[in-house]
């Protein structure tokens, strides 16, 4: 088996486990296909070498974890995003309306999420990483890229305690996308 075989394995098995993990990963997935081949199909902002795909979506850290919510990255042709599934509970924190804008921390760093809402989803939040998503010469690469910023992300939350929880007290700066995914180091050999 080849290195790139493995890869591409390891990737596809990341994208099943989180699919597997909450049911309305597996709903969006299937609702951007639908955009993908409808709507967005004969758009020029279309990166036809990619695909829509669910990376690393898992329970986040924190308050908004512990109200059951999720994070991870959605990959379509046109624009990758971090997306936040809000929890189901009353405490959990609450996702912005459809078109609507909340700040939400991951780890050290405020995004400004924007909400949506799709069908078997509900409520979800997206922030912008990639759009258009023309840079990515493939899948692979385009997948490579969402697990380190996740990876990056997850690995500041807890700050300097390393105690795996978010220090409310932490005085962080408000860091914009870009600067954070383009800070010198922040995807290693990834991007």
């Amino acid at each position: 088996m080849t290195a790139r075989a493995v890869v591409e394995n390891a990737v596809q098995d990341a994208a099943r486990d989180a699919v597997r993990g909450d049911p309305r990963v597996a709903a969006l997935v299937a609702h951007f296909e639908t955009v993908a081949s409808g709507a967005m199909c004969d758009l020029p902002v279309v990166n036809r070498a990619l695909r829509v795909e669910a990376i690393g979506f898992a329970p986040m850290a924190g308050d908004a974890g512990a109200g059951g919510a999720w994070l991870g990255v959605l990959i379509t042709p046109w624009s990758m995003n971090l997306l936040w599934l809000p929890g189901a509970r009353q405490d959990s924190v609450r996702c912005p309306l459809p078109g609507g804008k909340a700040c939400l921390r991951v780890g050290n760093i405020d995004f400004e999420w924007i909400g949506a809402h799709a069908p078997d989803v509900g409520a979800y939040a997206g922030c912008s990483l990639f759009s258009p998503m023309f840079e990515f010469d493939g899948q692979e690469s385009a997948a490579a890229t969402a697990q380190a910023v996740l990876a990056q992300l997850r690995g500041e939350v807890g700050g300097a305690k390393g105690d795996g929880k978010d220090d409310a007290s932490a005085v962080a700066p408000r860091a914009s996308r870009r600067a954070f995914l383009l800070r010198p180091g922040a995807f290693g050999s990834a991007a």
